[in-house]
C-alpha cells in the first residue's frame, strides 16, 4: 500500500479531513492532499458555533405561526406558511450548529477556524491527536522532546535553523511547498504578494493555484506568520521549562 492510499484511508469521509502522525490532512473535492505540520502551531483547539441563536428565531417563528392561523386578517394563511418555513429552518440550522464543530488552529495572535463535517467527536479526535504536538502543549512524546530541544540549542547558539528549517515543508499542497520569500508567499511555483493573501483571508477566500487547485487563504498566513516568530526567535523560557517538565516526568537528563 503506497503512502497516499494509507493518507486517504485516514481522511474523515465528510470533511476529508485526518492526520497522519503530527500532520494534519486535508483533501477537499478534485484538490491534491494538503498538509500541515501541527508542531509549527501554538496550539489546536475546538469551536463551535452556538445554536442558541437559531433555535430561539425558529421559537418566534413558532409563535408567529401560530398567531397566523388564528388570525382572521386576510393573508394570514401566507403569513403562518412564511412562518413554518422560517421555523423549520431555523430549527434544522440549530441541530446542524449542535452537530458541528470547527478546528481551530492557533499560531500568535492567527486564528484560522477549519470545518468538520463530519461531527463534534471527530472533530475533538483530530484535537486531541495533534494538541500533543502544538508548542502549549506539555510534552509528552519523545519526538516532540526532541524537536524542542533542538530549538532550543539553535537559538541558544544563535542560529535560525531549524526555527526557518522547520518551515521547508511545514505546509504542502500535493508536492508544492508554501513558504515566504520576501514579500510574497509561494505555493510551488506561484506567488502572491502577503498583503494580497491577506486580504482575500478577510473575506474568507482562497487562493487561485493552476488546474483548479485552492489553498484556503488563512492557512497560508501561517506561514507568514511562523516566518515572522522564526525571525523574531522563541519563548525561551517558555520552551527551557516545557523541557525541564517532560524530563523531571521522565527522569530524562537533558541532551540524553
Amino acid at each position: 500500500m503506497t503512502e497516499a492510499s494509507q493518507q486517504q484511508r485516514e481522511l474523515l469521509p465528510r470533511s476529508g479531513i485526518g492526520v497522519d502522525g503530527p500532520y494534519l490532512l486535508i483533501a477537499p473535492p478534485g484538490n491534491p492532499v494538503i498538509s500541515l505540520d501541527a508542531r509549527l502551531l501554538d496550539r489546536v483547539g475546538l469551536v463551535g458555533r452556538s445554536p442558541r441563536g437559531a433555535f430561539v428565531l425558529s421559537g418566534v417563528a413558532a409563535g408567529g405561526m401560530v398567531a397566523g392561523a388564528l388570525s382572521l386578517i386576510p393573508g394570514g394563511i401566507f403569513v403562518c406558511a412564511g412562518m413554518a418555513y422560517l421555523a423549520h429552518e431555523r430549527f434544522s440550522e440549530g441541530r446542524r450548529r449542535a452537530r458541528s464543530r470547527d478546528l481551530l488552529l492557533v499560531l500568535g495572535d492567527l486564528e484560522v477556524a477549519l470545518h468538520v463535517a463530519d461531527g463534534p467527536d471527530a472533530a475533538k479526535r483530530i484535537a486531541d491527536h495533534l494538541h500533543g504536538y502544538t508548542r502549549e502543549a506539555p510534552i509528552t512524546r519523545p519526538d516532540v522532546y526532541e524537536d524542542a530541544r533542538r530549538r532550543l540549542e539553535a537559538q541558544a547558539r544563535g542560529g535560525r535553523a531549524p526555527a526557518s528549517r522547520e518551515l521547508d515543508r511545514a505546509l504542502l499542497v500535493g508536492k508544492d511547498v508554501v513558504q515566504v520569500s520576501g514579500e510574497y508567499l509561494e505555493v510551488g511555483p506561484m506567488a502572491y504578494r502577503i498583503e494580497e493573501v491577506r486580504e482575500y483571508a478577510l473575506r474568507g477566500a482562497n487562493l487561485p493555484l493552476p488546474g483548479g487547485k485552492l489553498l484556503q487563504a488563512a492557512m497560508g498566513l501561517l506561514v507568514v506568520a511562523a516566518e515572522e516568530r522564526a525571525r523574531q526567535g522563541e519563548d525561551l523560557d517558555r520552551l527551557s521549562k516545557r523541557l525541564a517538565e517532560y524530563e523531571a516526568w521522565t527522569g530524562r537528563m537533558g541532551g540524553r
